[in-house]
């Protein structure tokens, strides 16, 4: 009797956050020893501060909790406990002395914050003071972990001594970690000055960006944190900085040899100290010369790494066995042309990997070499599991065949912003004690300047909800999303925007329609939008009613092909274009108090290198599914909250259900509204947070519905897909 195929077993990859060996091994340090027992003890406002009397005075309030309620249970003794927070105490103090003027309050430690600074503490006493201990007690965590693992390709080579010199933080962003940064460089010069002299430093402190945005941004921040910071000029010798100045540097600028935008790499080595902003951008295709000059960069000194992405950066990489294995399958075909299972021992031999070549795998190993190096997790679905930020709303559609069915989704878009806009105005007195930004709506587009240019889909509707002789219709689809009459459904049936406008019902869909111009488009009439090109600043065009108060800045870069578009749509589109030769920029002022531009358009140009507490709505046009990196960095800017008492928590439900506050709305002026349209990464970012475990608010929908013609009815019906 022939024997039934035996069933195949799915291999399933480990999660990464089970994966990082470093992380582990800090945990076993203390008690409890994971972050949610610590989030139980320490995430208290009453435990945030320092303590200013009593036995602890000096001391962060933290601690107090660690020494009273954890006493002797802890592996690091409480004297040394006590040192490293003495000295977080001393570094945080000094980074915010100018910060807590500018601010108007005192910025205290989140408990998640706190963690990974102390993390730093032992690692940093560890690797100067206890290194080969050190290197001998992770080799035993991952030996344990290796133990557990049921395939070879699951496992992780032993620590060597130079993979010590490598930390990094996965921060979900929001979370503060340009602040940890600023202190991170403090702490390391501490104990690098401590063994090597008070007065002597690093060959040079270095920052790396990805982009000139992101540097112009960390020079500001760190002149706030009381540093002194340059943008990179290869024309100045290391002999014109001073000795602890921090030269920012946007690595698209570093390369293997000089050019006119570039400078090699190797011009830049010695005992450095390296601090990399946002390392996922180094993981693309290029990973392997990024890989590369960074190690160039900090092998004879130290680095710290920070993202809100390694998850996404290693999801496809491999360990160092994968690696090995793939290079010498390479050298198998390349030298014998047969399968390395075909090849004699004497070739087996000569398919080797010689030093270099190991080298350079190791490298490439993103997966091994981020298990074995991030000090910290705290990332994305910690964060939100916590509390902090805002709750999230997200609406995708998949596909339409008419630019009405896409103009009455972003007119659903458009009113979704107008409502935060309408209660923050209504109760922007009340809503002070929460500390509610203005509300800001974000469109991020694809394509700048194709034939089927997203940005130009943008404000062709906006010249379209302005034009007199679509009026009527426009007013026609404002008044069904107030009246909970369907205009897109699911196959059931059910209304997709049911309820989402409950602040506005019982107003009349005209007077709606003239607010809008008021609030957001700033204007009383309908009069033709014009598109400014502003001469004086490359990258950017303004859009405005007429001759009123510019509503919104496109922020590109290349704003004269985009303007040309425009000037060609205006002879089918209710719309000017025009060129300024003095207006000043509107992007540096979106986050002035007085600020009345609503509405921001750009490209992917701005998902680094900017940030704002307004962001209240956005909307994301053919972003693809290798926009996943900048889309999760975009969605971090959206999620980001000062909360009550600067908490940076969105509100419970069972604070804001109460009956003094239930006409504010806080769920709805706490919520981030994402509308996708064609955006097929919508697609992967829901995954993404599926495989995070975020269990998101029960009144979250992510929809990808495709357009299903139906004859009976005057507009195309938006239906689900299957299984939503």
């Amino acid at each position: 009797m022939a024997k039934a195929p035996k069933a195949k077993t799915k291999v399933v990859k480990v999660n990464f956050h089970e994966q990082l060996i470093l992380n582990k091994w800090l945990w076993s340090k203390f008690n409890p020893n994971r972050l949610e027992g610590m989030k139980q003890q320490l995430d208290h406002p009453q435990f945030e501060g320092i303590e200013h009397e009593g036995d602890n005075a000096g001391q962060t309030k933290f601690f107090s909790v660690i020494s009273n309620t954890l006493f002797n249970k802890q592996v690091v003794d409480i004297d040394v406990l006590r040192r490293y927070d003495l000295n977080i105490v001393k570094h945080w103090q000094k980074i915010t002395e100018k910060r807590n003027e500018i601010e108007g309050h005192v910025l205290n430690l989140k408990y998640f914050q706190y963690l990974s600074l102390l993390f730093t503490e032992l690692y940093l006493d560890q690797y100067f003071h206890h290194q080969a201990d050190m290197l001998n007690e992770l080799n035993i965590e991952l030996e344990q972990y290796n133990d557990d693992q049921k395939i070879d390709a699951d496992q992780f080579q032993q620590y060597l001594p130079e993979d010590l010199n490598k930390i990094g933080y996965w921060n979900a962003t929001g979370s503060g970690k340009t602040l940890l940064m600023h202190v991170n460089i403090l702490q390391y010069l501490d104990y690098f000055q401590h063994q090597n002299g008070d007065s002597t430093y690093p060959d040079q402190i270095i920052l790396l960006t990805p982009n000139e945005g992101l540097s112009e941004q960390h020079l500001q921040e760190l002149t706030d944190s009381g540093f002194q910071a340059t943008l990179f000029d290869k024309q100045k010798s290391r002999n014109s900085l001073y000795r602890d100045e921090i030269q920012i540097i946007d690595m698209n600028k570093l390369s293997d040899s000089d050019g006119d935008k570039t400078v090699a790499t190797m011009s830049l080595e010695g005992k450095n100290l390296v601090l990399i902003d946002e390392g996922h951008r180094g993981t693309s295709s290029s990973a392997g010369a990024w890989m590369e000059r960074r190690d160039i960069l900090t092998k004879d000194g130290f680095s710290f790494e920070y993202s809100a992405t390694f998850g996404q950066a290693v999801s496809k990489a491999d360990n160092v066995y994968k690696r090995f294995e793939d290079a010498k399958k390479q050298k198998a075909k390349m030298l014998y042309g047969v399968a390395i299972n075909k090849l004699t021992e004497e070739q087996k031999k000569n398919i080797q990997l010689d030093e270099l070549e190991q080298q350079k795998y190791r490298r490439e190993a993103l997966r091994e070499v981020y298990a074995k190096s991030i000090l910290f997790d705290y990332s994305y679905k910690y964060f939100y599991a916590d509390g902090y930020g805002k709750e999230v709303n997200i609406l995708n559609m998949k596909e339409y065949h008419e630019d009405d069915e896409r103009n009455l989704y972003l007119t659903a878009c458009l009113l979704s912003f107008y409502q935060q806009q309408y209660l923050f105005k209504k109760n922007q007195a009340k809503l002070a004690k929460f500390n509610i930004e203005k509300p800001l709506w974000v469109f991020v587009g694809n394509k700048v300047n194709d034939d089927d240019s997203d940005i130009l889909a943008i404000v062709k509707f906006l010249a379209d909800f302005l034009d007199a002789s679509r009026k009527s219709k426009v007013i026609g689809w404002l008044h069904d999303l107030i009246t909970n009459t369907s205009r897109l459904v699911d196959p059931k049936g059910n209304n997709i925007f049911a309820n989402r406008f409950a602040p506005l019902y019982g107003q009349n869909a005209t007077e709606l329609y003239q607010d809008i111009l008021k609030s957001f488009f700033n204007a009383t009439t309908n009069q033709r939008l014009n598109v400014v090109r502003i001469t004086a600043n490359k990258g950017e065009l303004r859009l405005q009613v007429g001759e009123n108060t510019p509503f919104a800045v496109i922020n590109v870069g290349d704003e004269k092909g985009l303007y040309d578009n425009c000037d060609e749509s205006s002879k089918t589109h209710y719309l000017n274009a025009r060129t300024d030769d003095f207006a000043e920029s509107l992007f540096p002022t979106l986050n002035n108090d007085d600020s009345e531009t609503h509405l921001l358009i750009g490209s992917r140009k701005f998902t680094e290198g900017w940030s704002s507490w307004r962001v209240s709505t956005m909307g994301l046009l053919n972003m693809g599914s290798g926009e996943g990196a900048q889309i999760i960095q975009l969605f971090g800017r959206g999620v980001r909250l000062k909360g009550e008492n600067f908490s940076l928590k969105r509100t419970p439900r069972e604070i804001y259900s109460k009956a003094e506050y239930k006409g504010l709305h806080l769920d709805l002026m706490q919520t981030i509204n994402i509308f996708g349209l064609r955006a097929d990464y919508m697609e992967k970012f829901r995954d993404y947070l599926n495989d995070e475990g975020i269990i998101l608010n029960q009144d979250l929908v992510t929809l990808d519905f495709p357009t299903n013609k139906i004859k009976a009815q005057r507009l195309k019906t938006l239906t689900l897909k299957d299984g939503y």
